[in-house]
């Protein structure tokens, strides 16, 4: 079922782009923004050390792309987001991301700030639904 997501002009059928923001907290669960800021976002969770889990309301044939950063207020801290594994179910689609230092080690982001949060977007093809 495509609700309105928006159309990207390029070489592959239905591509999808879906933005994201939330708000980590540390190791405890991070805030999310409703809408507009996540359209199509079920949920974002924290499941354990620098590992969080979006789930889309909408399932997708072919995960394309990851693309997220870490914005943070204070200087020194070395981490980066890079896409983990992504599942592409029968009903929703879950993308894992998982943040970085810079010796590659699962880390947690620093504690909640509004000035900390991860967002990117997320790009898919040929909707399950359409």
């Amino acid at each position: 079922m495509d609700r309105g997501l928006y159309e990207q002009n390029g070489n592959v059928p239905n591509v999808k782009v879906i933005a994201f923001k939330f708000f980590p907290d540390a190791g405890n669960q991070p805030s999310v923004p409703t809408n507009p800021q996540n359209l199509f976002i079920t949920s974002v969770v924290w499941v354990s050390q620098g590992l969080y889990r979006i789930t889309i309301s909408d399932n997708f044939r072919l995960h394309m792309h990851t693309d997220a950063v870490l914005n943070v207020s204070a200087a020194g801290v070395a981490r980066t987001v890079q896409g983990g594994p992504v599942v592409l179910g029968a009903s929703s689609t879950t993308v894992d991301l998982l943040v970085v230092d810079n010796a590659g080690a699962v880390q947690n982001p620093p504690a909640a700030n509004a000035s900390n949060w991860i967002s990117g977007e997320l790009v898919f093809c040929d909707s399950g639904a359409v």
